[in-house]
């Protein structure tokens, strides 16, 4: 260790706190990789591998590495092959740093908890999903979709049941306690889990306290009880682990999942994953496609929402007699109605992913074009209220009252942010004119520095009456006003001499200092600004020199387009068939014509 070199040595120091992930390391405009790493992300990604100086036995020390501002398309293709990556960035500025740069990882992407549009099935959800059994007859299952904000909580009282919910959830990646190695118990999921990424959770995160504090502290004190979640003691342990681990990868609080919903298995009808597979209900039997499925005929969704809703209906069939006819109900009037139901469809095709985009805005993911497609989904839902209030089944009527168009947010990104940002928010070009003072001051500076130039020399000409002053700018000296010796006497007293040539002075006034400070750095201060600015729109934080405050939300608090994961769920004895679910024209997406 003490033949390495200082970065090499931080390398491996914080490798070793993530023995799973690979780590991309940040050197200035690259993330690098070292080591197994390296050579692992090379065949996946299809890059060279190279090597840097031998280490300390003389073997080469593998090398790969990617731009960073690109780094997107390959964090996918590690997460699609079910690898694990630790983001380690500088979180010091290299000019003021002493010795090596300070770094830390400050995201670690699984496959459960992806948030990039790129790297998910718009239709699809993207679930983590946690189990837990104490040796008792109770299984905990906890579900959260990070992308969405969709947290689900229930316990089974078999391993069958187990294996049945995780065959409906369908989960990208699966923690599991540590001691399931130790009892068998892992040996019995198994084919359950076949395919699917597994995380093992240490035993000590399975605490009864230390899980009800992680359920206070994210819901904001809330108990158990008022969550739902009442009696469910392994579901607790299963939920605590969700929170543990995402406490531990996304260095932050994932601010939008704002609620967990507790389910029972008596709500819906249950099938087993044999007869799921050979219903094709969502995949079909031979290529497991969705195209041939009940899913893929049925799923005429214009929004990526309404698609993710549909197949939870078809995993979840109804056996209340209320749920039933109430979808029934929103069925035959949109039926009877075309005109409205053409109307809805139309306006539904510019509704974005506002369940993705809320998720991204939260974890800080997000970019301006994110904004722009918030503001423009969220300016059709008066449109939407207004075909909405023409119906009166209950299911609609409960559709329009949750919807809720935030016409203080679409003001404020409409004010604040451009209609075409560019992708990379560093660019700058992001901030409209006109909404911070600083901004345009900078921009104008930037934009007109010849033509403040020439006005100030015309103008400092005037009030000296020297017609052969000068205004210039050297790389040395910055920028100068010289006057010729024969001049001297006239210059005036607020002129501080900077420099002295043979045949002339040069000086510098306030005004043109001023100028000088501004106009030198002005391209990184309008990025940072940009930056900075865009950061606190996205918060809802106070915006200084901004033309108006900034109302009091927060971004959790907009409604969904849909909010079904309120409603509260209806249980009944009556014996009601999952096929009596209608074939519905698409109500949560609207249909195509």
């Amino acid at each position: 260790m003490s033949q390495i070199t200082p970065m090499m040595r931080q390398y491996l120091e914080i490798k070793a706190d993530y023995p799973d992930a690979v780590l991309f390391f940040r050197l200035g405009d690259f993330y690098e990789m070292f080591l197994d790493d390296a050579v692992k992300a090379s065949r996946i990604l299809d890059i060279t591998l190279t090597s840097r100086n031998k280490n300390s036995d003389g073997a080469d020390v593998p090398l790969c590495g990617i731009p960073y501002h690109s780094a997107g398309p390959y964090i996918t293709k590690l997460i699609e092959a079910g690898e694990k990556v630790a983001i380690c960035e500088q979180v010091e500025d290299p000019k003021s740093a002493k010795g090596i740069v300070r770094r830390e990882v400050v995201k670690v992407i699984t496959p459960g908890l992806v948030v990039d549009g790129s790297s998910l099935s718009p239709k699809d959800n993207n679930y983590l999903l946690s189990i837990h059994n104490d040796d008792g007859n109770r299984w905990g299952l906890s579900y959260l979709d990070l992308s969405t904000g969709e947290f689900r909580l229930t316990e089974l009282d078999s391993l069958d049941a187990v294996v049945a919910e995780i065959a409906c959830v369908g989960p990208r990646e699966i923690l599991l306690p540590s001691f399931f190695r130790d009892n068998g118990k892992m040996k019995e999921l198994a084919r359950a889990t076949a395919g699917l990424v597994v995380t093992h959770v240490e035993d000590w995160v399975y605490d009864h306290e230390y899980c009800r504090r992680l359920l206070a502290g994210h819901f904001a004190g809330a108990s158990p009880s008022s969550l739902g979640c009442d009696g469910l003691v392994s579901g607790l342990y299963a939920v605590g682990a969700v929170l543990h681990y995402l406490q531990e990868t996304q260095k932050g609080k994932a601010a939008h999942v704002t609620s967990i919903k507790a389910y029972t298995n008596a709500e819906h009808l249950l099938l087993d994953e044999a007869t799921r597979r050979n219903l094709e209900l969502t995949a079909t039997l031979a290529e497991g496609k969705r195209k041939g499925s009940l899913l893929g005929l049925m799923d005429r969704t214009t929004t990526a929402m309404g698609g993710r809703k549909i197949k939870q209906w078809i995993n979840y069939p109804l056996v209340t007699i209320r749920g039933i006819t109430d979808r029934q109900d929103a069925v035959e009037a949109l039926l009877q109605d075309a005109g409205s139901r053409a109307e809805i469809t139309a306006l539904l095709n510019g509704v974005y992913d506002l369940e993705r985009l809320n998720g991204r805005i939260s974890l800080a993911s997000a970019g301006a074009k994110d904004l722009v497609a918030m503001k423009e989904s969220l300016a059709r839902i008066p449109a939407i209220k207004e075909m909405l209030a023409t119906f009166s089944s209950n299911l609609l009527a409960g559709l329009n009252e949750g919807l809720n168009p935030l016409p203080e947010l679409i003001e404020l990104i409409e004010r604040g942010i451009v209609e075409n940002p560019p992708f990379v928010l560093r660019e700058g070009g992001i901030i409209a004119d006109g909404y911070n003072a600083e901004l345009d001051e900078l921009r104008a500076i930037s934009r007109e520095g010849k033509g403040f130039i020439a006005r100030l020399e015309a103008q400092e000409k005037k009030r000296t009456g020297i017609s052969s002053l000068k205004i210039r700018y050297n790389k040395v000296f910055g920028y100068y006003i010289e006057v010729t010796r024969t001049n001297l006497d006239s210059i005036p007293a607020d002129y501080i001499r900077k420099q002295t040539l043979a045949n002339a002075e040069r000086y510098i006034t306030p005004e043109l200092k001023e100028y000088e400070d501004k106009v030198l750095g002005a391209e990184d201060r309008i990025r940072d600004l940009e930056f900075s600015l865009f950061q606190e729109i996205r918060e809802l934080r106070p915006v200084m020199g901004t033309s108006s405050p900034v109302p009091p939300i927060v971004w959790q608090r907009w409604t969904c387009l849909y909010p079904w994961q309120s409603w509260p769920m209806r249980t009944t004895t009556a014996d009601q068939r999952w096929m009596t679910i209608p074939t519905w024209p698409s109500l949560m997406g609207g249909t195509r014509s």
